[in-house]
């Protein structure tokens, strides 16, 4: 009896051939991704540049050398901006770390060099992305000595670099902690979304959608309603996690308070239409969840949640820009430790919300009312 049980379950696994198929697609892609970035990390790190913003208050010749210097750096691309300009790039995640040199810093680096105290190099950072402005630091050292020593021999640096984090009263600890609660907080919004659209093909399979369709109610209200109860299920997500990391971490919502709501109703909502989205596709459960697990692992590494976006080729971090992960994550930290206010709101919201007409749109016009058509 135990015999035919077994075999019992292997024929229906193997009867699905899309299903087992898909089930073996998943994890192939999500390695071939994986090994794509991080197998290839040493051509990359030759390839890729690093963003550096650098200030020069100072316009002297030295500055001008160390300018020089850092623009023929192979893994560097710099730009000269303000002080101003380059820690509201920071604050709104757009870079990662930008080099001011102060007024003077040429005549106290010569002197530092015969023996006078040493010039002070401010590096303005992102506290969330700790291992770029590490690298960041380590590939402009050594242009930064050859500038001042007027490209000899590598010597003691005769300058410190002090780091500046940007945004509210909140250490690196406490950054990147807040990131990510905010990447896995969106992770776990899309998961529900899965969970949320199996639920909808069961009751399908069962014939629930077909006799509730023969109520007086129109089709577009039935899915307006399971949009309007799963956004208000996936608030109370996040309502949790975040508030797990406020009491438990200490998560501080250095922005506003109003915003962050706006931001998580917006991100709700994304995440309840794309669960339609995934039922109005599907054909069945099995194919659909293996399916759905790729689309969301995917989309949650290209958004960076789960790790920093410079790690990914260039092409990667401009394909982010039309993943709804990147716009939620970004949004959270701008509201949590980068302490923006309601201004960078509209940005998130707006293109978190554009996401979700899309995916509601979609699953209004392609969803399967009955088991037959599917």
């Amino acid at each position: 009896m135990l015999i035919e049980l077994i075999v019992k379950d292997l024929k229906v696994f193997f009867s699905d051939r899309r299903a087992l198929v898909i089930s073996m697609l998943v994890p192939i892609g999500i390695a071939c991704f994986m090994a794509g970035i991080f197998g290839n990390a040493g051509q990359s790190t030759q390839d890729a540049k690093l963003s550096l913003l650098v200030v020069d208050q100072d316009s002297s010749d030295l500055t001008k050398n160390v300018l020089d210097n850092l623009n023929k750096t192979r893994g560097l691309s710099v730009s000269v901006v303000s002080e101003e300009t380059a820690a509201g790039e920071i604050k709104d995640g757009k870079i990662a770390a930008a080099l001011v040199m102060r007024k003077g810093f040429g005549t106290q680096a010569e002197a530092a060099i015969t023996g006078g105290p040493k010039p002070v190099l401010d590096l303005l950072s992102d506290p969330s992305k700790g291992v770029e402005v590490q690298a960041i630091q380590g590939a402009m050292m050594q242009p930064l000595v050859a500038g001042v020593f007027g490209g000899g021999p590598a010597m003691k640096p005769p300058f410190e670099v002090r780091d500046q984090p940007q945004g509210v009263k909140t250490d690196s600890k406490g950054a990147t902690q807040a990131h990510v609660f905010a990447g896995m907080a969106v992770q776990g919004l899309l998961f529900f979304s899965i969970e949320a659209a199996m639920g909808i093909m069961r009751e399908r399979k069962l014939g629930i959608w077909k006799r509730i369709r023969a109520a007086p109610v129109s089709s577009m209200m039935l899915l307006l309603a399971r949009i309007a109860s799963g956004t208000v299920r996936a608030l109370a997500i996040l309502i949790g996690v975040f508030g797990f990391g406020i009491i438990a971490f200490h998560i501080k919502v250095g922005g506003s308070w109003i915003g962050l709501g706006l931001i998580a109703l917006a991100a709700a909502i994304m995440a309840s239409t794309f669960g339609i989205f995934v039922a109005a596709l599907g054909r069945n459960e099995q194919q659909s969840r293996g399916l759905a697990i790729f689309v969301v692992l995917t989309m949650t590494m290209l958004g960076g949640a789960w790790f920093p976006s410079f790690m990914m080729p260039d092409w990667v971090q401009k394909l982010s820009l039309v993943i709804p992960v990147k716009w939620a994550v970004d949004g959270f930290d701008a509201m949590t430790w980068r302490g923006s206010d309601l201004s960078t709101v509209p940005v998130a919201v707006g293109a978190l919300l554009v996401f979700a007409l899309i995916f509601g749109v979609i699953a209004l016009t392609r969803f399967r009312w009955d088991v037959e058509t599917a």
